[in-house]
Parts: C-alpha cells; structure tokens; sequence
C-alpha cells in the first residue's frame, strides 16, 4: 500500500503511469488501465460488425456491449458497444476505423476527444494534489469539496535555455551559450557538453516543478534541436521516466475566442515532473497562482500540465466530462443539441441579451454599487439551465418556465448546473475565509477564488458555444432572459426606496440618493437579495466619474468608469491601465495620478488637488523627454489578429511584424507582438519589435499618448493637460 499525493498520472502504451508524492519520497505507480471510445447504433447487429471487424481488432483490447445513457435527454440508458483500446495513444486512429464503416454501419461515436489521463481520473473518481492510498485500487482520504487542504512541498527549478545570437533574434541555428537551471548557469567550451551536464544537474536536484518562460514555443524546443544536431538526443532524459524528450510534431495553433485571436504553442511536457511555461498559463501573475492552478486540477480533474494550458472553457468541459462520467452518460465526439426553431417573434425576444441603463457621463459623490455575485452563473445552477434541460420532452408542465419566452425547465438536474455547484460552493467559503481573521493563508485562499472566478465568468459563455458538448444557444438565452427579470426586479426595489439608478449593467447597479447612509444602502441591498434569491455585495463609493466615448463626448460607455471605495481603494474599468496593451509607463503615471486621487473624500477635494496631479504629469512628460525611459517600459503588447500576409492596411503592428518577418521569425495569427514606436510620423518602419533597432523612441508620439491617459483622468474634474505642458 503506496499513500501520499497523487503527482501526476499519462499514459504509456497499455498502462496509466501515476507518481505519489509524500514528503520527499517519490513513488511510481503502473496501472492496466487503457480508455475506451463507445460506439451506438439503431441496429445492434452492425455493432456486432464494428467489433468483428479486423481494423478495428488490431487496436482494441476488447469489445463488449454494455448500457449508458447516450443522450442527456434520455430517461433511460441503451446499448452500446464499448470498445477499450490496446494503446492509449490510438484512441483517433480506433475512432477514425469506425468512422471510415459509417457508410455502410451509420453508427455514432462516444467519448473519443477525453484526454486518457482525464478518463483515468473520472473512471477511478480521483484527482491530482489529492492525497490517496493505492493498493490494488485507489482509495481516496482526500474530499474535492475541501477547502483546507495542503500542498506537499515542491522542489522548484527555473530553467531558461541561451542562444548564442547571431543576429537580433534567437534562432535553432544559433549555438548555446549557456543554461540556467536554479541557481546555476551552465556553459562549457563544447555545446553538447552544456546539456549532458544540464541534464546531470536536472537529475541530481530532481525538482519536481520545472518553471520557463516561453519554454514551450522555445527553450525547449530549441534545446531539442541542438541536442540532435549534437548527437546528444538519446541523453536529453529531463523528466524522471527514462525516456528522452520529444519534439512536438506541430509548432501551436491559432484560435478565436471572445473576439480575440489566440496562439498556443505544442506543449512539451516532462513525464514525472510538472513543466509550466508561465507565459502560456492563463491564471500565471507569479508564484502564488501556482495556488489557483492547483485549485483548478483538482475540481476539474485535469493533470497539472493539462490544466496550466488549457483554455478556462476546456476547464469547465473536464468538469462536465467527469459528472457525466459518474452519471453513466457518454460524451459526444461532436456536438449533437441543436437550436430548437424559433419564429421572429421569440428570436427578437431571445437575443435580447442582458439588460443595461446607460450610465449618465459624469462625477458623483456617495455612491452604492451593488453587485450580484457570480449571477449567471447562480442563474444556472438555481435555476437548472443546461442544453438538455431547456425544452425537456418529460417535464412539458413545469412550473420553472423561462421568463418571456416560456421554455420549461426540466425537473432532472443537468450537467451544467451540477459542474457549477462545487465551483459556486467553493467560491463562496473561500470568500468566507477570506472574511475572517488571518490565519498565514490568506494569499492562498484568494488566488484558489480567483481560479474558480475565471472558470465561473466563461461558463456563460461557454453555455452559447457552438463546440461546447453540453453547450446551447436556447440555454444560453435562457440565462439571459432570467438576468434581465433579476436586475429589473433589482431597479424597481431601489427607486421604490427612493434611489435613482446612474448606472446598470447586466449584473450591477449603481444607486444614489441624497443623505444616504451605508445602513440605508445595506437595507436596499438585502431586500434586493431576499426578493430575488441571488445575493449582491455592497460598496461604497466616495466618488466615482463615468466616462463618456472617446469619438463622440456625448455618448455614453458601459464599461468605462473609475472611482474610490469609502475604504480609500481605487477601482478601474475600461481605461489605459485595464488595457492589456498598454506600455508599462503609462500604466505607473495612472496608478499613481490615482493614488493620489483616491486619498480625496469628494469631489471637490479631487479638484483641489489637481495642482499636484499636474506636477506627477510633469514629472512624468519630463522622463519621456529626456530619451532615458527604458523601451520594455513604453513597449506596447499586442496580438496578432491575423497572418503577416493577410493584413491590408498599414498600422503599426504590421511595421512590427514586417520587421520580424525580415529577421527570420514568422509571427502566427494570435501570437503576442511587443513593439515601440520609434518614429509615428514615416509612413513605413514606424515601430521596432522589441530588443531590436536602437533603444529610441518618438517621444513626440508618446508624450501624446501620456497627455491622453492623464486627461482621463483629470477631465471629469475639469484639468487637461497638453504634451507641451512645462
């Protein structure tokens, strides 16, 4: 009997390879264990065909009839032909051989895109960082529901590969010149000597956690590709299987997501350590995210490698996947719930979206923002919305009907809301110990809420999906219709206790009324959640400025405002500092114009300070000009919405990404550009990638743009400055 946390677990040919940790002891573990795909079909005679069939025996383990609910919809379960593969890398190949009979068998295929280790972890009902007992089966002392759970000490090694550069960029053609590993930095006269004793150095401190930076879309790579020309490829064993490390077969792909285009690159992973590249992960903001990203591997069943690279949607999907496992329901290869048909009547009503009451452009004093917390998110969970509830053939005379469109609501709970649940639970006690004393762990509950948060925001989304298994648009209007029923209802109790509504949006309210005190707001806001049955959070504003459209001063913007708490602390929406691609620079001359400004009690203390927010402005204009300003400071961080050749008009990415063409790396749709702009005024070569071209920039250019983030800030109090304030 082996006790301790499970590590990690991947597959190797016929086996599940799993490693438990317990202090500094390490142990191994191997498991028969390989996945199956689930084959259904109207006539139960062509299964008996699929399972004689000579291809599909040379890569299955066995076939067996067994029964699963193969619909969410279904009330009972059915026949289908399992089919356990001989190795776990096939499971594509096994599935492509059925497909390829589908002419003449027409058969339906199940649970072929579930990761192997995933389908270990649901079919065995365990997950990683758990602590478990392994005998001749896994015996869990860990609950998923925890929230006090430790994390065994890890040894951590950051590692970082140096090319000899040739020219302005690093590239597979240019030597090493040194590998840092930890402490260490490792160079010797002869390249192949560098990553034998690199290699040594990884085995002798046997870390169990290997941090890069860009590892996946370079370092390592890179290093693979020296260790071949150096002969040295049967020696580069990094992770602590024997086995040494592989190039991915494909670079990364390029992918759209909530209008943005993305670029992930292969992953290269260590068998028996935990390799996370922090600039692919999406949670990573320094070490105590490993925190959140431990949280995530364990409510979503994922392996700690799997879930640092994974998008937050396939998070939630792995969830989903494993309470559909545990129900005995099959998980489609492709999508199967349609959009149920809809006149233009119900379509207008449908896609109406979530509500929102236009802000009124200003600045005002003692403000009440209430928010719903995780609404639609709670909105699917209470209300069990999922694809197979909305529209259910067994409950047609449910009394939880959709609000305006009238859809019902299926009795049985679905899949989605039942994910949901351990997020919501989760969220809400960590937010609860957050709440109370500090006991040292503090930052560890609140980077696992805000992990289970990122997961929470996207599951509506997610929810309208068009690949998402569980995913439909009727349910996604659903959540939609009920938002808007909750922030109207919301309206109609505040201005009833004498508040007038300055802002709303889909899940928040922004209330005023004259003399008010924190115990009258208090009031409105538990009245709003005992009436509607979602609770909201409260906080105060001493001052807040909604901020009209940069085009056109006399439209309002939603989502773009920025203000002070009564706890003297700032927030921000929509301006430079939220900006993902905003310089450096100009992020710290915001921050702290802000700072100095959330010291204010009023309106009318902002004001009188503005004086010495133009002295932190000048300050500020003064480094630009003096041409000492680091680049990395002013460089702008921007994605690649499309390929070089794809791009028309000439914008300031595009003379960026020319000049990396030029140097030899291709720059793929979604991939991240850092550039600065060296001169604004050319009609070509106006920006230079970063760490290329010499360090000046177009001070002109960005005193503009400084003028532009202080003016956000001040003209909502009647200050704006010039680029050629002195």
């Amino acid at each position: 009997m082996t006790s301790g946390f499970l590590f990690d677990s991947y597959p190797v040919g016929s086996t599940m390879v799993s490693w438990i940790k317990d202090g500094d002891r390490t142990a191994r573990i191997e498991d028969g264990w390989t996945p199956s795909i689930y084959v259904a079909c109207d006539d139960m005679g062509k299964l008996e065909k699929i399972s004689s069939d000579r291809r599909v025996c040379a890569l299955a383990a066995s076939c067996e009839i067994t029964s699963r609910f193969e619909k969410a919809t279904d009330a009972s379960k059915s026949p289908v032909l399992q089919v356990r593969l001989r190795d776990s890398n096939s499971v594509l190949h096994l599935a492509r051989t059925v497909e390829s009979l589908d002419g003449k068998i027409g058969c339906r295929l199940y649970n072929v895109d579930v990761p192997p280790a995933q389908g270990y972890f649901y079919e065995h009902d365990i997950f990683p960082f758990g602590w478990f007992s392994r005998g001749s089966a896994w015996s869990p002392d860990d609950d998923v529901e925890s929230t006090d759970y430790n994390i065994p000490p890890l040894r951590v090694m950051r590692v970082s590969v140096n090319p000899e550069k040739k020219g302005r960029l690093a590239k597979f053609s240019d030597r090493i010149r040194s590998i840092s590993a930890g402490d260490v930095s490792i160079q010797c006269g002869d390249e192949a000597e560098t990553i034998l004793q690199f290699v040594g150095e990884m085995s002798r401190e046997d870390p169990d956690l290997v941090l890069t930076e860009n590892g996946d879309s370079f370092d390592l790579p890179y290093l693979i590709y020296r260790a071949r020309l150096c002969r040295v490829s049967d020696r580069l064993v990094l992770g602590r299987e024997k086995v040494p490390l592989q190039a991915p077969r494909q670079a990364g792909t390029s992918y759209f997501s909530y209008g943005r285009m993305y670029f992930k690159p292969s992953p290269v992973k260590l068998l028996g350590r935990l390799h996370i590249d922090t600039s692919g992960c999406f949670i990573w903001g320094g070490m105590s995210d490993l925190h959140g990203l431990y949280e995530i591997a364990r409510v979503c069943r994922m392996p700690v490698q799997t879930a640092c690279r994974a998008s937050i949607g396939k998070c939630m999907s792995s969830l989903q996947f494993y309470n559909a496992t545990r129900r005995g329901l099959l998980i489609p290869w492709k999508p199967v719930m349609a959009e149920a048909f809809k006149p233009r009547a119900e379509l207008i009503i449908g896609d109406r979206g979530g509500l929102i009451f236009e802000p009124r452009a200003g600045t005002y004093e003692n403000v009440a923002e209430l928010d719903f917390a995780s609404l639609y998110g709670s909105i699917m969970e209470k209300k069990n919305i999922s694809a197979e509830t909305i529209l259910c053939p067994c409950c047609p005379g449910s009394e939880n009907r959709v609000p305006e469109l009238g859809y019902n609501i299926c009795r049985r709970t679905g899949i989605v809301p039942q994910s949901l649940g351990i997020l919501l639970r989760k969220r809400r006690r960590y937010g609860e110990l957050l709440a109370g004393p500090d006991d040292g762990r503090r930052h560890i509950y609140d980077a696992r809420k805000s992990a289970l948060k990122w997961i929470l925001v996207t599951s509506f989304g997610y929810l309208g999906f068009n690949n998402a298994k569980f995913g439909r648009i009727d349910a996604h209007m659903a959540v939609c219709a009920f938002a808007r029923r909750i922030l109207l209802q919301a309206v109609r109790i505040a201005e009833k206790n004498g508040f007038t509504v300055l802002h709303g949006i889909v899940d928040s309210l922004w209330l005023k009324k004259e003399g008010a005190t924190r115990e009258d707001c208090e009031a409105v806001r538990s009245e709003i959640s005992e009436a509607t049955g979602f609770e909201m959070s409260l906080d105060i504003y001493k001052w807040v400025a909604f901020l009209p459209s940069k085009d056109d001063p006399s439209l309002p913007v939603a989502n773009r405002y920025f203000g002070a708490f009564d706890t003297g602390k700032a927030k921000i929406r929509g301006i430079e500092s939220r900006r993902h691609d905003t310089p450096q620079f100009f992020k710290r001359c915001q921050a702290e114009v802000l700072g100095l400004m959330a010291s204010a009690g009023s309106v009318a203390e902002v004001r009188k300070i503005m004086p010495q927010v133009g002295a932190i402005y000048r300050r500020y204009l003064a480094m630009l000009r003096s041409g000492t300003v680091p680049p990395s400071e002013l460089a702008f961080t921007t994605r690649a919405s499309k390929d070089l050749d794809k791009y028309t008009a000439r914008s300031v990415q595009r003379d960026a990404m020319l000049w990396l063409e030029e140097e030899g790396e291709h720059v793929r749709a979604g991939q991240k550009v850092r550039y600065v702009v060296s001169d604004h005024s050319r009609r070509t070569r106006r920006a230079a990638p970063l760490g290329m071209g010499d360090a000046r920039y177009d001070i002109r250019r960005y005193s503009r743009l400084l003028a532009e983030c202080c003016n956000t800030l001040t003209a909502p109090f009647g200050m704006e400055v010039t680029d050629r304030c002195s």
